[in-house]
């Protein structure tokens, strides 16, 4: 099985694209030590997560039980 990479394409200061999932990253603030992603899709919250790589790979996640 051949796996596929996918990029995450910058659409602005804070918002991504992934596998057709928007990634809003939320910046630290002072009550909030550490960057948040959110994950969506139209309309449909996923999740906030810790880090990129989390957020993203709960999407392949997503996409990986879709297909099986």
């Amino acid at each position: 099985m051949v796996k596929k990479e996918f990029a995450v394409i910058r659409l602005s200061k804070h918002t991504s694209v992934y596998r057709g999932f928007s990634v809003v990253e939320y910046p630290r603030t002072i009550t909030n030590s550490i960057k948040r992603y959110r994950v969506s899709r139209e309309g449909q919250s996923y999740g906030l997560f810790d880090a990129l790589a989390l957020a993203t790979g709960y999407i392949d996640s997503l996409h990986n039980s879709v297909s099986q």
